[in-house]
C-alpha cells in the first residue's frame, strides 16, 4: 500500500484562514508527486474461478461485512439480485453476466440477476485501471467505480448503454452530498471493443482516461472563480479548495458491477424488447499502481 505525502508534513504546510467559504491560504509550495508508475496489484482473471481472498460478491454494509441485508444484493431500487453464480471468470476475463429471470433476496423481488464484486481491501492514492468491454442495449448500467471510508466516492465509468458512446466520471463528497461530473462522448460504441478506463488520484489532482487519452481533471486548489490550477508545484497564495475532493488520508474500495434499469434509475430505464439477455460485461484486468518513490 502506497505511503502518499506525508500527511503531518502537508498540514505543516497548510495554514488555513477562512475569508470565504472553503477560502485557504497557502505560506509555502506544495508539491506533487514524482517518479514512475509501479504496479502494487492486479487481477488478471486468470483461471476458472473469482479469487475470493481479494472480492466479495455484494455490498458489506452488514456490521458483520456479511450480505444478509436487502440492499446488499440489490443495490436499492435497482432491477436486479446480485448473484454468485452470475460472477464467471474464464477465458482470462471476468464476465459478470446479466440475465432476465425473476430473483428474490431479504423479500425484495427482481425481474433480473446480474453480478458485480467489491474488493476486500482498500487503496489510496494511486493510478487504477480496468481494461473492459460493455453491454449493449438500453436497460444496461455499467459502472466502474470506488466507494471511500471517510466520505468519497470515485467513479470511473458509468454508462447507460442505450447510449453506447457515452460515459460519465464522478467525484463525489457522499458526507456533504455534492458531486462534480463529466460527461464523455465518443466516436465508438463501448460495446465493439475493449476499453482502458483510468483514473490517476494524487494528494492534490484526479485525472480520468480512457485508452491513455485524459478526459476530465479535478484539483483540490482552484482560484477564486473556481478554476483548476493546472501548474505544479502550487505556489503560496490564496486559493479556494474543492469540496468534493476526496480526504488526504481516504482509503477506496474498488467496484465492478452491471446493474439493470428501472424506471426510478438515473442512466437508463428499464430493459426494452429489443434488449438481448442473457447478456455481459466482460473484464480484462483491474491493476492499481504507486508511485515508485512514495512507497
Amino acid at each position: 500500500m502506497r505511503k502518499s505525502l506525508n500527511i503531518t508534513v502537508l498540514a505543516a504546510m497548510l495554514t488555513q484562514t477562512a475569508f470565504a467559504q472553503h477560502d485557504t491560504i497557502l505560506n509555502q509550495p506544495v508539491p506533487c508527486p514524482e517518479g514512475e508508475w509501479e504496479l502494487a496489484f492486479s487481477d488478471e482473471f486468470e483461471g476458472d474461478r473469482l479469487n475470493t481472498s481479494d472480492w466479495i460478491t455484494w455490498y458489506p454494509y452488514t456490521d458483520d461485512g456479511s450480505d444478509q441485508c436487502a440492499f446488499c444484493r440489490t443495490h436499492g431500487n435497482e432491477g436486479q439480485v446480485f448473484l454468485d453464480e452470475n460472477v464467471v471468470v474464464s477465458g482470462g476475463l471476468l464476465k459478470i453476466i446479466a440475465k432476465k429471470e425473476k430473483a428474490v433476496w431479504m423479500g425484495e423481488e427482481r425481474e433480473h440477476t446480474s453480478g458485480m464484486i467489491h474488493s476486500r481491501r482498500a487503496f489510496g492514492h494511486g493510478k487504477y485501471e480496468f481494461r473492459c468491454r460493455l453491454p449493449e442495449g438500453n436497460g444496461f448500467w455499467p459502472a466502474l467505480w470506488t466507494f471511500g471510508q471517510i466520505s468519497a466516492e470515485i467513479d470511473l465509468m458509468e454508462a447507460g448503454m442505450q447510449h453506447p458512446k457515452r460515459f460519465h466520471t464522478s467525484v463525489h463528497n457522499w458526507q456533504i452530498k455534492k458531486m462534480a461530473h463529466k460527461r464523455h462522448r465518443l466516436k465508438t460504441s463501448l460495446s465493439d471493443n475493449f476499453h482502458v478506463f483510468t483514473l490517476e488520484w494524487e494528494p492534490n489532482i484526479i485525472r480520468f482516461y480512457i485508452d491513455s487519452a485524459e478526459v476530465w481533471q479535478l484539483h483540490r486548489f482552484t482560484n477564486r472563480r473556481g478554476k483548476n490550477l493546472r501548474k505544479c508545484p502550487v505556489r503560496p497564495g490564496r486559493y479556494r479548495t474543492q469540496p468534493v475532493f476526496p480526504p488526504a488520508d481516504e482509503k477506496l474500495y474498488i467496484i465492478v458491477g452491471l446493474g439493470i434499469g428501472t424506471e426510478k434509475t438515473p442512466f437508463t430505464k428499464l430493459p426494452g424488447p429489443e434488449t438481448v439477455f442473457p447478456n455481459q460485461m466482460e473484464v480484462d484486468y483491474f491493476r492499481y499502481y504507486i508511485r515508485r518513490n512514495h512507497r
